[in-house]
C-alpha cells in the first residue's frame, strides 16, 4: 500500500476534455467495452463501430450478443445512466454471466450524488445501501473504497460491504486465497490505482482472516 496514493482525488468527474478510458466507460457491457478498448488502442476511434460504442443494447441485440456465450452479457442489464451521471468505478465478478456492479456519480444542486447499481436492481433485495450519498468534491481513493466496501445489501448473507462480503462468501465456499481475490476485479476511468488498491486490500484481508487464523489454529 506504500506505493498507492490513497489521498488521490480526481480534479473532476466531468473534465472539459475526456480521456479515451472515460469516453468508453459509458458502454454498459463489459465485453463490448473491453473489445472497444482493444480496438481503440490498435486503430483509434476510426476502428470502432456503432454496435460496440452503444451505451446499452435493445432486447434483440442482447439476445444475439448473448449467443456468443453468457459472459458476453455482463453489464448489459445495468440500468441506464441518469442525466449528468458518469460511472466512476466498475466491480466485475468472475461469475458465469460476468455480473457487474457500477459505481456512479451525478451532479445536482451543487453537490455530487452517488449510487451503486447492479444488474438486478429492480429487485428490492438487490439494491445497495450506501454509507453516504453525496460529497462536495470528487472522492479520494480512500473515500471511494469506503463507499464501495461500506455499501451493503439490505439482506446480506455475509457481513461487510461489497468487497468484504464477497471475500467472506468465497472463503465459506472453501476457495483458496487466489480464487477469493480473483472473483472480483475493480477498474475505474478516474482512479488509475484502484485495481492495485483492491489487490493490496484483498491480500491484507487474506493475511488477517485466513493466514493468521490458520496459524492460531
Amino acid at each position: 500500500m506504500n506505493t498507492i496514493n490513497m489521498s488521490f482525488r480526481p480534479g473532476s468527474y466531468w473534465p472539459e476534455s475526456l480521456k479515451p478510458e472515460q469516453l468508453l466507460s459509458h458502454i454498459r457491457g463489459k465485453t463490448r467495452q473491453h473489445i472497444a478498448r482493444r480496438i481503440y488502442e490498435a486503430e483509434g476511434f476510426r476502428g470502432l463501430n456503432e454496435f460496440l460504442v452503444k451505451e446499452g443494447l435493445v432486447d434483440e441485440e442482447r439476445s444475439a450478443w448473448g449467443g456468443s456465450g453468457p459472459w458476453c452479457l455482463g453489464g448489459e442489464f445495468l440500468p441506464p445512466l441518469y442525466d449528468k451521471e458518469v460511472e466512476i468505478a466498475r466491480i466485475s465478478m468472475a461469475s458465469t454471466t460476468s455480473d457487474q456492479i457500477s459505481v456512479r456519480a451525478r451532479q445536482s444542486d451543487g453537490a455530487i450524488h452517488y449510487r451503486i447499481v447492479g444488474e438486478y436492481e429492480e429487485e428490492e433485495s438487490m439494491r445497495y445501501e450506501l454509507p453516504f450519498h453525496e460529497s462536495e468534491q470528487p472522492l479520494t481513493l480512500t473515500e471511494l473504497i469506503d463507499l464501495i466496501d461500506g455499501a451493503g445489501n439490505p439482506e446480506p448473507c455475509y457481513p461487510g460491504g461489497i468487497l468484504t462480503s464477497n471475500w467472506t462468501y468465497m472463503r465459506a465456499c472453501g476457495n483458496e486465497p487466489l480464487e477469493i481475490l480473483g472473483f472480483l476485479s475493480l477498474s475505474s476511468p478516474f482512479y488509475p490505482q484502484l485495481s492495485d488498491c483492491y489487490q493490496a486490500l484483498g491480500e491484507q484481508w487474506v493475511e488477517e482472516n485466513i493466514e493468521h487464523k490458520e496459524e492460531d489454529d
